[in-house]
C-alpha cells in the first residue's frame, strides 16, 4: 500500500485530543493593578534633594511573576469537537494482547474473503447484456468503474466530519496493529486520505485494471482485487504485531493493485508499459514488476517507513499466484471441451 503513515501512539478513535490549558507552560504578566501600586510605593520611598544617596528603582515586573489571573481555556474548533463525539476509546496506549488475540479474527476473516473470492470467480457467470443497467458500457470499464467509484466514495467520506462516518471509518476502513478489526482487512483497501494518493492508485487499476479484466473475466478480476487486498492488509498487519510497531498505521488500496500489477505482468509479460513520472521511459511488463519486487524487499530490509512495503511485496506475490491459477484453470477447462467434442465425435484441432 502506498500508505504506512506514521504518527503519535494511536487511540483507536484517531481524534484530536481537546486542547487544555497548560497553566504552568503559559507565561504570565503582572497584572496593571500591581504595576502601579509598585509605582506609588517608589513615589513615596523617593529621597529628598538633601540627600547624598538616591534609592535605585523598583526592578521591573518580569513575566515569570506569580499572578491569580488564569487565562481562559482555548475552544476546540468544529472539527475538533466532532472528532471527539466519533472516537472510539479514550485508550492512549496499545492495550496489552498476545500474537494470538491480535492476528487470530483478521487471519480467520482473510481465510473467509479468499475463499469467497475464489467461489465467486469460479461460479461466476456473465449478466445477459439485457439485464445490465448499462447495456452499452464494457462488462471491464463498468468494473474497474464501480471499484474507483467506491474508493472515491470512502474518500470522500473521510473528507466529511461527521461521528458516525468518524466511527465507521476508523474501526473498518484504516487498518491499526494496536487494536485491530477483522473488517479493516478489506475496508483499508478501499481507503484513501490525500487525494493524491487515490489519483496514483486508480490511475493505475485503470490503466491496467480495465485490460486485465477484459482477458480473464469480470468474476476473476473482482475475485483477484478482494483476495489481494485482504491477503496484502493481513501481511503487512503480521509484520507490524511481529515488529510490535503498534504508532503505526495502513490504509489504501495499493496492495489490491499490486496484485492486479503483478497478474497483468504474468500474461502480458512483453507489454511496454510507461512509469507515471517517466513517461519517456517505456520498460517491459514482466521487468518493471521484478524491479518492483527488489525495491520492496529492499524496503523491508532497510526498514523504510514512509510505504507500506510488506503490503506491496505480498500483493504482487499473491497477482502472480492467482493469475498462474487462473491461466491453469483456464487451459483444465479448454482441455474438457476438447474431450467433450472428441467424445462427440466433432474435428478438435
Amino acid at each position: 500500500m502506498l500508505h504506512l503513515t506514521t504518527t503519535r501512539l494511536l487511540t483507536r478513535s484517531l481524534a484530536v485530543a481537546a486542547r487544555r490549558p497548560l497553566l504552568s507552560a503559559i507565561p504570565r504578566r503582572t497584572p496593571v493593578a500591581s504595576t502601579v501600586q509598585q509605582h506609588v510605593r517608589s513615589l513615596r520611598n523617593r529621597p529628598t534633594a538633601k540627600a547624598t544617596q538616591t534609592t535605585p528603582p523598583p526592578p521591573p515586573a518580569t513575566i515569570n511573576e506569580t499572578s491569580d489571573v488564569i487565562p481562559e481555556p482555548t475552544e476546540p474548533s468544529f472539527r475538533e469537537r466532532v472528532w471527539m463525539a466519533g472516537q472510539l476509546s479514550d485508550i492512549t496506549e496499545p492495550p496489552v494482547m498476545s500474537w494470538s488475540q491480535r492476528l487470530l479474527r483478521p487471519a480467520l476473516f482473510t481465510l473467509f474473503v479468499v475463499g469467497g473470492s475464489i467461489a465467486y470467480a469460479y461460479t461466476y457467470q456473465p449478466t445477459k447484456q439485457s439485464e445490465r443497467w448499462f447495456p452499452t458500457v464494457p462488462i471491464a470499464f463498468a468494473t474497474v468503474s464501480s471499484i474507483i467509484a467506491i474508493n472515491c466514495a470512502v474518500f470522500v467520506a473521510w473528507k466529511i466530519p461527521l461521528p458516525i462516518t468518524w466511527r465507521v471509518l476508523n474501526r473498518y476502513f484504516v487498518s491499526v496493529p494496536a487494536i485491530p478489526y477483522s473488517a479493516s482487512m478489506l475496508g483499508n483497501a478501499f481507503s484513501h486520505q490525500t487525494l493524491m494518493h487515490l489519483g496514483v492508485n486508480m490511475f493505475v487499476l485503470y490503466s491496467l485494471g480495465t485490460t486485465l479484466c477484459e482477458q480473464i473475466g469480470a468474476g476473476s478480476f473482482l475475485g483477484l482485487y478482494m483476495s489481494g487486498g485482504v491477503v496484502s492488509s493481513f501481511a503487512s498487519l503480521a509484520y507490524n504485531v511481529a515488529r510490535q510497531r503498534f504508532s503505526v498505521i495502513s490504509l489504501g488500496a495499493s496492495g489490491a493493485i499490486s496484485s492486479v500489477v503483478a497478474a497483468y505482468a504474468y500474461l502480458n509479460p512483453d507489454n511496454q508499459l510507461y512509469i507515471i513520472f517517466l513517461p519517456f521511459l517505456a520498460l517491459k511488463a514482466g521487468l518493471v514488476v521484478k524491479l518492483m519486487a527488489c525495491l520492496e524487499a529492499v524496503g523491508i530490509a532497510r526498514g523504510w517507513k514512509k510505504l507500506d512495503h510488506v503490503a506491496h511485496l505480498s500483493g504482487l506475490g499473491w497477482g502472480t499466484v492467482g493469475a498462474w491459477a487462473i491461466v491453469k484453470e483456464y487451459e483444465r477447462r479448454l482441455e474438457a471441451k476438447r474431450q467433450e467434442r472428441k467424445e462427440k465425435g466433432w474435428n478438435v484441432w
